[in-house]
C-alpha cells in the first residue's frame, strides 16, 4: 500500500511506523493486522508511506 505524506510529518510518521513494524493491530472488523514492512520513501520531494501487512485471524 501507498500513502502520501506531508513533508513537515514525514520524520515523525517514520519513526511511528518503524515502532509498529512487525506488531499485530486489531481492526474494528474483527480482523487482526500483521504489519510486515513500512516506511517512508522520498522522491522528487513527495513523500510516500509504504507498507505492508498481512490480514490474520
Amino acid at each position: 500500500m501507498k500513502e502520501s505524506v506531508d513533508p513537515e510529518h514525514a520524520d515523525m510518521v517514520g519513526e511511528y511506523i518503524s515502532k509498529i513494524e512487525d506488531t499485530e493491530i486489531s481492526l474494528d472488523s474483527g480482523d487482526v493486522a500483521k504489519f510486515l514492512k513500512a516506511g517512508i520513501k522520498e522522491r522528487k520531494g513527495k513523500y510516500m508511506l509504504i507498507y505492508r501487512y498481512q490480514l490474520i485471524k
